[in-house]
């Protein structure tokens, strides 16, 4: 299974991927079972794609 996946800042794409998901390894998953399995693999990318860094400048 390839999911196209794209991320956008303010409205603004910023980066574009496929996804793949080996179909024997969905095997005999629930429709409910696969939409979990693609959102567990979408999270694991944007957590390696995004870095948000902060600081307090003024109390």
């Amino acid at each position: 299974m390839r999911i196209s996946i794209q991320l956008a800042v303010a409205g603004d794409m910023v980066k574009q991927d496929v996804l793949e998901i080996a179909e024997h390894k969905l095997g005999e998953m629930t429709e409910e079972e696969i939409e979990s399995a693609i959102e567990i693999k979408i999270r694991t990318w944007v957590d390696r794609m995004i870095q948000v860094e902060w600081e307090v400048i003024e109390e």
